[in-house]
């Protein structure tokens, strides 16, 4: 397969992801601009996940806020095919020993 795993670095709870969590990203596969796929964007060097629709040449990105750029502002880099929710599996066992010692107090 051709891609790579991106490792999310802000939190983005729109999408569900924590930094820590990682997504497989395929660059042979295309995102749609359904508004479901997540798409990998590349823009002034920086890559960001979100789904996606087109009017024209415009992208709107739908994120936590609505965005609409010009296609050649950004780069679709690849679609978002799987994820690994590390960093919610951590806090969530976390939570379970704090939740175990505050009990056995």
């Amino acid at each position: 397969m051709n891609g790579f795993k991106l490792e999310i670095t802000n939190d983005n709870e729109f999408l569900g992801l924590l930094e820590g969590d990682e997504v497989l990203v395929s660059t042979v596969e295309q995102p749609r601009s359904n508004g479901k796929d997540l798409a990998v964007f590349e823009a002034a060097g920086e890559c960001f996940i979100s789904p996606f629709t087109r009017f024209g040449n415009q992208i709107m990105l739908l994120g936590e806020r609505i965005q609409v750029v010009r296609e050649h502002q950004v780069k679709i880099i690849g679609k978002v095919i799987d994820y690994s929710f590390e960093a919610k599996e951590k806090a969530a066992a976390f939570a379970d020993v704090t939740a175990e010692l505050i009990h056995a107090l």
